[in-house]
């Protein structure tokens, strides 16, 4: 079985999986946040985003992917906190009756309550399914800007959500933005000022496997005017993010197993105020490794651009089929790649390994979501909805329960 094969097994065994129980009902549920590429590019027009999702990631750090070696813990002191934002704000979707519904919830981020809730228009595609919003915040803790998005025709909305100074009160519009109809869009971000929107944009050939157009797209808010860093190089950009105002950090995936010199798979920093349009100018950092099941996590790059908030999974296997599954939350330095601190670890026991097992759903379940503009505050999924603060994790809400919604793995959250 080629890896292709093998990733679109997965892809629909994952599929068919995130229904709760006796929940099974004409629309598809939408797939996890950082889960929503693998399951958008099965699609046959960018069918060789399958192939590219297969290589592994490649790290600054020493790592090797596999049964890895738990990170040492760091001897650096921690540094100080920053202010907390005060609201965080969920997207999420439940049935209602034979229809999906979505909703925005504005929550209190000290104690999770929820100060506000705001209807979301779910966007169906022509087979009758939905992939499942993102959100994205900007710095002043009050402008959220959701994405929702359809292969089927290809479409892509984008509402803006702005809260309330007390959060007890939010509003809904929808931006008059477009993306041109041949790209395909993975990963949004909104800017720390709440300018500008980046995210990732290809344009694939499932017939050649290879993407002739492939970039970060750039969107001021205010004009609609658009400005593309691209490359020609077989590959394709994941994960966007923004450090301050005029950088972003995105994890680049090559399409080749032995890429050429400069082209290699891993997270880069690209400066939107320097010479030329070459994607591939972005200068390497820290990147995390590909866990065991070949998934890249999320990586989030602090303001100043010197840390990178990732996560790492690792399996210990027992012996007698079953494997104990460690997940850290960690911090890493961006120049080098050392881990300067373990912010949170989760362990589960006796997972199950084979594709009917846990063990993948695990390796793939640990992730950051979105990072405070200061200090070291992560709203995180690592088997667990929370926030990390410096090295303290405590549990929120923010997401029904699969048996109530009707549908598992939710992860839109953002500060």
């Amino acid at each position: 079985m080629t890896d292709l094969e093998q990733r679109l097994q997965r892809d629909l065994k994952e599929l068919s999986e995130r229904a709760a129980p006796g929940s099974i009902r004409p629309l598809r549920v939408p797939p996890p946040r950082r889960r929503a590429r693998a399951v958008r590019w099965v699609a046959p027009v960018a069918a060789v985003v399958a192939v590219i999702g297969v290589v592994t990631g490649v790290s600054l750090a020493s790592r090797s992917q596999g049964h890895r070696p738990a990170p040492p813990q760091s001897s650096v002191p921690p540094e100080p906190v920053g202010p907390m934002p005060r609201h965080y704000v969920t997207v999420f979707q439940t049935f209602a009756g034979s229809r999906v519904a979505t909703t925005a919830a504005v929550h209190d981020s000290a104690t999770g309550a929820v100060l506000a809730t705001v209807r979301v228009p779910t966007l169906i595609d022509s087979q009758g399914s939905t992939q499942g919003p993102s959100i994205t915040a900007a710095g002043d803790n009050r402008t959220f800007i959701i994405t929702e998005q359809s292969d089927t025709p290809k479409v892509i909305r984008f509402y803006l959500v702005h809260v309330a100074a007390n959060g007890r009160s939010a509003t809904l519009s929808r931006l008059p933005l477009e993306v041109p109809g041949y790209l395909s869009v993975t990963d949004v971000a909104l800017s720390p000022d709440g300018r500008r929107l980046a995210m990732d944009v290809q344009d694939c050939n499932a017939r050649t496997q290879t993407c002739p157009y492939t970039g970060v797209r750039v969107v001021t808010i205010g004009t609609a005017a658009a400005s593309t860093w691209t490359t020609r190089a077989n590959g394709a950009p994941f994960n966007v993010s923004w450090v301050g105002n005029e950088r972003v950090a995105f994890e680049w995936q090559s399409g080749t197993r032995t890429p050429p010199a400069g082209q290699q798979t891993g997270y880069r920093l690209l400066s939107l105020t320097g010479p030329g349009r070459n994607l591939m100018a972005a200068r390497p950092i820290a990147s995390p490794a590909a866990e065991p099941t070949f998934y890249v996590p999320q990586a989030l790059v602090t303001a100043d651009g010197s840390k990178v908030i990732t996560s790492t999974v690792q399996n210990i296997p027992d012996g007698h089929g079953r494997d104990t599954v460690v997940a850290k939350v960690v911090e890493l330095s961006a120049s080098t790649g050392q881990l300067l601190r373990v912010l949170h670890t989760v362990t589960v026991r006796n997972a199950t390994g084979g594709q009917n097992g846990t063990v993948v759903q695990l390796d793939q379940g640990c992730n950051a979501l979105s990072l405070a503009p200061r200090g070291v505050h992560v709203l995180v999924h690592c088997f667990t909805f929370g926030r990390v603060d410096g090295p303290r994790f405590t549990p929120l809400p923010g997401f029904p329960s699969p048996s109530s919604s009707g549908i598992g793995g939710q992860q839109a959250a953002a500060w």
